[in-house]
């Protein structure tokens, strides 16, 4: 059979294209997109044969289309629409022609988005429905969370972001082979999935924050950040781009009246700490189903339904920094100088490279031989000095907050986390002059650093009032 829609739309039709000329096979499609139909699509493929018929096939699936009902069919769908099974060694021309048209459809979004996705998308208004954007980063958790929205009745459309350039084969939550792994799980499901690409917006918001911090003295927590100003306000653009009410992450929390956060019931999990920067409207339409589950329960609903990644390992903490050496990455992006490491009183006790690898709390490589242990107490980016001290001198009683995201009513807060893993103290909360909130601390806390993130909660301990980043300490 001829093969039949080749060619290429005239702009200003969305393009995507997939696969290598070194290879062999590359795949380009352009779709034109109005009111969330497919009115028209065309396809180009350099390469073998099953290649060209699996575009071919894929422009006939998909022409005419509501666009979730396009972003649905998988490569299963496709390869019945091919007659069959692909001879062995060309499989690859199912993910090649997929792969191709969902970079158009990236493309649409980011057309449709435009300034929106480079510099952060507002807040949306308030859904209560049941059709929800759930986001998928390729691991258990976000799988699981598509899961049991779907068995609960919602209409559910996946998304995963292009958040950096993450390396192929890494387990980056943003490499290629995830992004891949994402969709067709998604798919497996019978899940329609988007990809957003968020670049630009990742870049400014978080690796520059996260680099320029560090070269200021402060400690950043980029999860932090990206949950201020990236996945979770993408997540509400698709949602309305769709027409969809709700947003939905696999993150281990959950919302309680006001709207706040709550605390999971898989304490272990909790991540309500990295959650306080999202704008309480934008909370009021998010869903966490993992706040009701226990980390093995997740992996069990993910093993009884066969899916495969019920068994992939946690990711990593800096989805940007794979091998974890961060002072490695920030020292590619900024110019670093030599210092003075000296005591509190000011005595000269040595040299260091630059400030960039020191953070408050720090016992190892100061570089500095003393007969008790010595901690970095203090980072002073302006005379570039590291100041250092005993264990003791790390202790502090009081911590200035500024950049506060409320949930409840600023008297409810009783204690204060100031670390992922550590547990709360109990404090009382004041405004001061300048504008910041001050957290008087019941007990000394050690190593709290500018830049960490300040979390406050309810008399019990369940509930989030509110958070902010740490200014300063005395």
């Amino acid at each position: 059979m001829r093969p039949r829609n080749v060619g290429e739309l005239p702009a200003p039709a969305s393009a995507g294209e997939s696969g290598d000329a070194a290879c062999g096979d590359v795949a380009r499609f352009t779709v034109r997109i109005k009111d969330n139909v497919i009115e028209d699509v065309r396809y180009k493929v350099y390469g073998c044969a099953a290649c060209i018929a699996a575009g071919s096939a894929l422009t006939e699936l998909v022409n005419g289309e509501y666009l979730l009902d396009a972003a649905r069919v998988s490569k299963a769908v496709l390869e019945v629409a091919l007659g069959g099974p692909l001879p062995s060694g060309k499989e690859h021309a199912l993910t090649l022609a997929l792969d191709a048209l969902h970079k158009a459809f990236e493309d649409h979004w980011n057309r449709e988005g435009g300034a929106l996705l480079a510099e952060g998308y507002g807040p949306a208004a308030n859904g209560a429905g049941k059709s929800v954007v759930a986001a998928m980063s390729g691991g258990v958790d976000s799988a699981v969370t598509a899961l049991l929205l779907k068995e609960a009745g919602y209409d559910v459309a996946t998304v995963t972001f292009r958040l950096h350039d993450g390396e192929k084969g890494s387990r980056s939550c943003c490499s290629p082979d995830t992004v891949l792994f994402a969709r067709d799980t998604a798919h497996r499901m019978g899940l329609p999935h988007f990809t957003l690409n968020l670049k630009e917006l990742f870049n400014r918001r978080v690796m520059r924050d996260f680099v320029g911090s560090y070269g200021e003295g402060r400690t950043p927590n980029p999860c932090v950040a990206c949950n201020a100003h990236v996945k979770f306000h993408a997540a509400a653009f698709l949602a309305d781009g769709l027409g969809f009410d709700r947003v939905a992450t696999g993150h281990y929390a959950r919302v309680a009246e006001g709207p706040t956060l709550a605390r999971p019931v898989d304490g272990a999990k909790d991540q309500t700490y990295v959650l306080w920067p999202v704008p309480k409207e934008l909370l009021a339409r998010t869903i966490f189903p993992l706040g009701e589950y226990h980390k093995p329960e997740v992996r069990k609903i993910a093993e009884e339904h066969d899916l495969a990644v019920a068994y992939t390992p946690e990711s990593q903490d800096i989805c940007f920094i794979p091998d974890g050496n961060y002072r490695r990455f920030v020292r590619k992006k900024l110019d670093a100088e030599p210092g003075d490491v000296v005591d509190r009183e000011g005595k000269l006790l040595g040299r260091h490279n630059g400030v960039v690898d020191f953070t408050v709390g720090q016992r190892r490589g100061i570089g500095v031989s003393a007969p008790t242990p010595l901690y970095v107490t203090e980072v002073r980016p302006e005379s570039r000095q590291v100041v250092v001290g005993r264990r003791r001198d790390l202790d502090v009683r009081e911590i200035r907050v500024r950049g506060l995201n409320w949930f409840l009513a600023p008297e409810e807060a009783r204690s204060v986390q100031v670390r992922y893993n550590s547990e709360p103290v109990a404090c009382e909360v004041e405004a001061s002059e300048s504008g910041e909130w001050v957290a008087h601390l019941s007990e000394p806390v050690a190593g709290v650093a500018p830049g960490q993130s300040a979390v406050f909660y309810t008399g019990d301990g369940e509930r989030v009032v509110g958070g902010g980043v740490v200014s300063r300490r005395t």
